[in-house]
């Protein structure tokens, strides 16, 4: 399976240092079950994740989720599971 980098994303306007309040080395609950969509390196793992759970192994895919993901209707969606239901629904 691919998996796709960082530069490997549409946009260039994520930070590419944690916010205040992350810490990229965390990886309890709150980083399984949460995707700041500001960061990059959340962005790139969350667009891998959903390729992976869904066997897609193409860039376009992988950008795929990435729009979708920063649409309007998804900008206060910050919960994993409820960001994955979000772009299963809005996958063309």
């Amino acid at each position: 399976m691919a998996e796709f980098k960082e530069d490997d994303l549409l946009y260039d306007d994520y930070e590419t240092t944690t916010t205040p309040s992350d810490d990229p080395k965390y990886i309890g609950k709150k980083d399984k079950d949460r995707v700041n969509k500001k960061e990059r390196y959340e962005v790139k793992d969350f667009c891998n994740s959903f390729l992976k759970k869904h066997n897609l192994e193409k860039k376009v895919s992988f950008q795929q989720v990435e729009k979708l993901i920063r649409l309007p209707e998804a900008s206060n969606i910050v919960m994993r599971d409820e960001l994955i239901k979000f772009v299963e629904i809005h996958w063309k």
